[in-house]
């Protein structure tokens, strides 16, 4: 075998080092987030895992985003999105957080957003990894989505793969393309006329392709877009934000 291969095992789940809940901060700079990883559905709260049922179904129905057409069951969406490993985000700090009582937690406040990865490829190509995003209701507009691609880069490359690929976004989903671009991802294809979505009936969308290194010397280093902002909330709070 040339090399290790990515994990966490569904047969076996559990986190690689390195990967752990961590604090951020939304683009208001003073709201407090922590972005939890998981490494199966199991773990998951079930109020949890309904809520995020709810809001992909909400995107499935919607038609613009995610090819499928037919919505997931609680239990259906549990096995799809967290057959690998999946995160969440969740409204305030990491001591907010493990403090809080999971069957109490009003998840449409405190739920901000979710992502999986997964191998892109089955066997000797599975060091090629895929994703998936889900920002909620109340969450947009406030830089969950950077956040969580942020995340993605960082986690990605500590459990084995070398290389992202996404291989569908149609290029009608601008705040999604306009994210991949910001961190660093090539448009590496472009497949015509094949988004048949809601909001543009009677004509075909193209997607793009992306892809981008985890590893090496051509994995282009994190950078922020939002560092002259953390300058100035230097300069007005004498600190920097948390993330």
């Amino acid at each position: 075998m040339s090399g290790e291969p990515p994990y966490p095992d569904p047969a076996n789940p559990a986190l690689p080092p390195g990967v752990e809940m961590y604090e951020v901060t939304l683009r208001d700079r003073q709201t407090v987030a922590t972005i939890v990883p998981f490494a199966s559905y199991e773990q998951v709260p079930q109020s949890l895992l309904a809520y995020l049922s709810d809001q992909l179904n909400k995107e499935i129905e919607g038609g613009d985003t995610y090819p499928m057409m037919e919505t997931m069951s609680a239990e259906k969406f549990a096995h799809y999105w967290f057959q690998n490993f999946g995160a969440i985000m969740l409204l305030g700090s990491i001591e907010d957080i493990a403090k809080a009582d999971a069957e109490k937690k009003d998840w449409v406040k405190a739920c901000l957003g979710s992502f999986y990865i997964k191998p892109n490829y089955p066997g000797r190509s599975s060091h090629v990894c895929n994703a998936g995003f889900l920002v909620t209701d109340l969450a947009r507009n406030r830089g969950v989505g950077r956040l969580m691609g942020e995340a993605y880069l960082d986690w990605a490359p500590k459990m084995g793969y070398t290389y992202s690929v996404f291989n569908l976004v149609y290029e009608t989903n601008v705040a999604s393309c306009r994210i991949w671009d910001a961190l660093g991802f090539k448009r590496i294809g472009r497949v015509k006329g094949c988004g048949n979505l809601k909001s543009y009936p009677g004509r075909y969308i193209d997607a793009l392709i992306y892809g981008r290194d985890l590893v090496g010397p051509d994995a282009e280093e994190l950078q922020s877009e939002d560092r002259f902002d953390k300058i100035k909330f230097y300069l007005k709070y004498g600190k920097y934000p948390r993330s």
